[in-house]
C-alpha cells in the first residue's frame, strides 16, 4: 500500500456516515409535521362535535319551540333560549317584514354558545327560496376546541 492510498477507507466512511444523517434528518422534519397532525386529529373531532351540536341545537328550536299561532321556532331562539346557554344571540331582518315571530321569514339569527368546554357560533339564515317556492333554512355553524376550529353546514328546506 503507498502512501496515496492511506485514509481512504476512512473518507468513505465519513461520507457513507453523512448521507445517513442527512437521510434520517430529512425523514424526521417530514415526520414531525405528520405528528403535529395525528396529535391535533382529537381536537378537530371534539371542534367537529361542537359544531355539529350549533347545527342540532338550532334545528331544535326551529321545530320544537314555535310560538303559539306561528310556523317555526328560529326566529323565537333568542328569547326561549337561556342567557347561559345562548350568549350574543340577535336576530336581524333581512327584509321589511322580516324576523316577525310568528311567520319567522326573512331572517338571520347569530349566537354563541358552549357545552362541556367546546364552543360553537351559529349563524342560521331563513328566507323564501325563489327556485321551489318553499322556505330554505341556512346553517352555518363553526366550532371551537383548545385552538381547534371546524364548520358544519346544513341547508333544509320547508313549506
Amino acid at each position: 500500500m503507498n502512501n496515496k492510498e492511506r485514509g481512504v477507507s476512512l473518507v468513505i466512511t465519513f461520507l457513507i456516515m453523512t448521507v445517513m444523517l442527512a437521510m434520517v434528518l430529512s425523514i424526521t422534519l417530514m415526520l414531525q409535521g405528520q405528528f403535529k397532525i395525528v396529535g391535533n386529529i382529537g381536537n378537530s373531532v371534539l371542534a367537529l362535535y361542537a359544531a355539529e351540536s350549533g347545527a342540532e341545537k338550532t334545528l331544535y328550536f326551529y321545530r320544537k319551540h314555535i310560538p303559539v299561532g306561528g310556523t317555526r321556532g328560529l326566529c323565537n331562539i333568542c328569547l326561549v333560549c337561556d342567557s347561559d346557554e345562548c350568549t350574543e344571540c340577535t336576530t336581524t331582518p333581512l327584509a321589511i317584514d322580516g324576523c316577525n315571530i310568528l311567520s319567522c321569514t326573512n331572517c338571520q339569527v347569530t349566537y354563541n354558545s358552549a357545552v362541556g368546554g367546546k364552543e360553537y357560533s351559529v349563524d342560521a339564515i331563513l328566507a323564501p327560496d325563489a327556485s321551489t317556492g318553499s322556505t330554505l333554512l341556512k346553517i352555518r355553524s363553526k366550532g371551537y376546541y383548545q385552538g381547534t376550529s371546524r364548520s358544519v353546514e346544513v341547508n333544509a328546506y320547508s313549506q
